[in-house]
Formats: C-alpha cells, sequence, structure tokens
C-alpha cells in the first residue's frame, strides 16, 4: 500500500471532522454543566451530564488514537489491515 493509499485509507476511517465535531459536543457538554452549577442545580443532575462529557471526551480520545495506528498501515499486508481494522472498530465500540 502506498503513503497516499494509506493516508486516504486514514482519512475514510476517521476524520478530522469526526474527531473535531466529537470535541465541539463535548465542549457544548460542558458548558451546561458550567451553567448547571451557576444554577446550583442538584449534585445528581450536574453529575450525570459530567459522565457525559467524560464518556464524550473518551470518544474523541479512541478516534484520534484510531486514526493515528490506521496511518501506519502502509507498511503492512492486506490481512493485517483488515485485522487492524476489525481491532479498531472493536475498540471504538468500547465504552
Amino acid at each position: 500500500m502506498t503513503a497516499a493509499k494509506a493516508s486516504t485509507t486514514t482519512d475514510e476511517y476517521v476524520t478530522k471532522k469526526q474527531i473535531t465535531t466529537r470535541l465541539k459536543r463535548s465542549a457544548g457538554q460542558l458548558d451546561g454543566v458550567l451553567r448547571m452549577m451557576a444554577e446550583d442545580r442538584p449534585c445528581e443532575d450536574v453529575l450525570v451530564q459530567l459522565a457525559a462529557v467524560k464518556s464524550s471526551v473518551d470518544k474523541a480520545m479512541k478516534l484520534v488514537i484510531a486514526r493515528n495506528i490506521s496511518g501506519c498501515v502502509d507498511q503492512m499486508s492486506t490481512d493485517d489491515v483488515e485485522n487492524l481494522a476489525h481491532s479498531l472498530d472493536l475498540l471504538l465500540k468500547t465504552k
């Protein structure tokens, strides 16, 4: 696989736009938590939203890792690339 093809594969697998969108969503959720704190909302409500922020940031981290790993496939066989893609899919589905 050539470097250009690896770049195309990487871009198709996990795009910068996907990561950016996820991070913007996380930022919006965190802004909501700050508003909740200013409004003296109940602890339970704040914690639920903080858990959502944490989950969203974790997902963004996995996307960044997947993008980085999938960018390293130019020296791998087709079978190895398919196995890696499957492993990355599993990683992205985990919580």
